[in-house]
């Protein structure tokens, strides 16, 4: 009775801690991830792009937002920000809030995914997703792609379960996370085609492997490689075709090239059916099926209201912002300008990097960790090549060739091919684990590595995301990357003018050239608006009469040659940025050891290289230009000792130059 009782004891404890184990670690990534996302989140200089989301968002909460605009992507997350600045207040930190919240979401996709991962994966991958340095990076980075790979995964989790097990709701969320998709950015169109030819070939695949006695039927693994390899190059091969067309050009190639597939599948099964041979329905026909009509209709209903209510701000304004990318109304301008807009983008030439290779440098120099453990999951999946699996892989691969392909590589769009190649390094783990738990040295082995590796990602993930966070030795920090000088001079003309009104009973006068106009849009949101202007560049700009102060980028300092009082001259830094030349240089073999060791220097400490062959192209360097003060605002700010002398600000250009 005893030993019984003692093994009842002894089973339940173990299923404890099977059961424990996993939530403790659980509960220490939801801190870490966390902490990785919110620790310092306002610190960093404003990016561009941040600084024009954060304005939107707080024209829109002031009732002043004039409706979706292409080039400014939205409008969804300018409403979740808004919403945000009206429960917590307006600040930097607010701003990028919803970037936060949207990537620490997202370290719990994986979760859904137990199943197929397994739950030392699911772990795994959760682990990846917390700490990887380009994750982290824009969870806290105030643009709109951290929202928009949250729905994103949501509509391929949707995706996926709508195949496996339809139900009568799946059509209403697919539909509508592509519609708040398409409220957010128009990379959704990229998804939806991506999807879209994915959709087309597992019908595809699932009509060839049931002809009878087929080569395809006996060897289903020979017909999982054979149909996504003819996929995978069908999509490339697409691409190429399509090209550099734009607008009404590339629709109807992509329109020509899709049909064609559907009349391969109808083919097939056409085919099928007059050799008499039994073809039982395919899971992708089955699960359109599934939803009745009457939920189809519901689904389309709701789908067309978010869309209207969206595009329309929340039904109050269907008239649209009247500009060159956004002419029509607010419902046509959500249904075709996006759309119109992006294509002709193509026909522009790449904006960013023109480098193809652009995402994979990328991803080898941030994440090479977790594209090693991935190899391990592709083996996984050439072993069992699941519905799930193949998904994961086609939109990893798939990913990476539409993002390379597509006119515009910034560093931002990375996290978009990175998370699905962190699903699959997921199923690596998990296959690793597999092999290497039955015999105990080999996992103490195995566990050894995986922290070493670990270490080392946390620890290039702090580098990265705080260590000096926006200075352009990190390859994530694109041109429009604002340098601490902007805080400084910001904090410094609030104080001036604080003290010059006390003093003289009127505001500062500023004029900042547009070319450097923001982020000051959003720094100077409460600064007075009769004193504060923009100038306008080109063969018109002129400067007011004697303003106080002046911000001029070096092309355009020939503005202050007509000024009249005595000013105090500043040089002066805006932006800074690195874009490195891989492979600038590398003409022989003999300079593999160069390249080898700029690699491993950055890789270790971010310091950044010149060319190989000692050129200072690829040197670090800022969009420079002066400050012009009025010597006697100068003086009363030195007599008052609130002079901070902003451009000492300490940098790390020397110069004008990183180099």
């Amino acid at each position: 009775m005893i030993t019984q009782r003692s093994e009842r004891l002894k089973t339940a404890t173990q299923q404890v801690k099977r059961v424990t184990s996993p939530l403790s670690i659980i509960v220490i990534l939801v801190i870490v991830a966390l902490t990785l996302r919110l620790l310092s989140l306002g610190e960093r200089p404003f990016h561009h792009d941040e600084s024009l989301d954060a304005w939107f968002s707080l024209r829109f909460l002031n009732g002043e937002y004039n409706g979706y605009d292409p080039v400014y992507h939205g409008p969804l997350r300018f409403y979740l920000t808004a919403a945000i600045f009206w429960v917590f207040g307006v600040a930097d930190i607010t701003a990028r809030l919803l970037a936060a919240i949207a990537g620490f979401i997202l370290v719990f996709a994986p979760l859904l995914w137990r199943k197929h991962l397994g739950i030392v994966g699911t772990i795994g991958a959760m682990t990846l997703i917390s700490v990887s340095p380009t994750m982290v990076y824009f969870s806290r980075f105030g643009r709109e792609d951290s929202l928009f790979l949250l729905l994103t995964t949501s509509f391929v989790i949707l995706f996926i379960a709508f195949l496996v097990n339809p139900q009568g709701w799946h059509p209403t969320a697919l539909l509508t996370t592509i519609v708040l998709s398409m409220a957010i950015k128009e990379s959704i169109l990229l998804v939806i085609f991506l999807f879209g030819v994915l959709t087309l070939f597992l019908a595809l695949q699932e009509s060839l492997s049931r002809i009878k006695q087929g080569t395809l039927e006996r060897f289903p693994l020979l017909s999982s490689l054979l149909i996504s390899g003819i996929g995978l190059l069908s999509l490339t091969l697409i691409l190429i075709w399509v090209g550099d067309s734009g607008g009404n050009e590339t629709i109807i190639k992509i329109a020509c090239y899709c049909g064609l597939l559907l009349l391969v599948i109808v083919g097939i099964r056409v085919f099928s059916t007059t050799e008499k041979d039994h073809q039982p329905e395919i899971s992708i026909i089955k699960s359109l099926r599934e939803p009745n009509l009457k939920q189809w209709s519901i689904s389309l209903v709701i789908a067309s209201i978010t869309f209207i209510a969206l595009f329309s701000q929340l039904f109050t304004n269907f008239s649209g912002p009247n500009t060159t990318s956004a002419p029509y109304g607010a419902l046509r301008n959500g249904l075709t300008a996006g759309f119109q807009y992006w294509s002709n983008q193509q026909s522009t030439g790449a904006r960013g990097d023109s480098r193809w290779h652009y995402y994979l440098s990328m991803l080898i120099a941030y994440e090479w960790v977790i594209l090693f453990i991935a190899l391990f999951g592709i083996w996984k999946i050439i072993q069992q090549p699941t519905l799930f699996n193949q998904t994961i892989m086609w939109w990893a691969l798939g990913g990476l060739i539409v993002y390379s392909w597509a006119a515009e590589r910034m560093p931002w769009l990375i996290i978009h091919i990175l998370l699905p190649i962190i699903i699959i390094a997921g199923l690596g783990i998990q296959h690793i684990w597999e092999t290497v738990s039955t015999q105990k040295k080999r996992k103490q082995i195995a566990c050894s590595v995986a922290l070493v590796l670990l270490i080392f990602v946390a620890f290039q993930s702090i580098k990265t995301n705080f260590d000096g966070p926006g200075e352009p030795n990190e390859l994530l920090v694109q041109a429009g990357q604002a340098t601490p000088e902007v805080i400084a001079w910001t904090n410094q003309i609030h104080e001036l003018n604080r003290v010059f009104y006390a003093e003289n009973g009127k505001h500062l006068s500023v004029q900042i050239d547009s070319d450097i106009y923001w982020p000051y849009g959003w720094y100077l949101r409460d600064f007075p608006t009769s004193t504060y202007a923009t100038i306008t560049t080109g063969n018109t700009a002129t400067l007011a009469a004697s303003p106080d102060i002046i911000f001029l980028p070096q092309w355009d300092r020939n503005l202050a040659q007509n000024l009249v009082d005595d000013y105090a001259i500043f040089p002066y830094n805006h932006r800074w940025w690195w874009v490195p030349q891989y492979d600038a240089g590398f003409s022989s073999i003999a300079d593999t050891q160069t390249l080898l060791i700029n690699w491993g220097q950055w890789i270790w400490n971010r310091t950044p290289w010149q060319n190989i062959q000692g050129s200072p192209d690829g040197c670090p360097s800022a969009l420079a230009g002066n400050v012009y003060m009025k010597e006697s605002v100068l003086s009363m700010a030195q007599k008052k000792e609130v002079w901070n002398s902003p451009h000492l600000t300490p940098s790390l250009i020397q110069g004008g130059s990183l180099c």
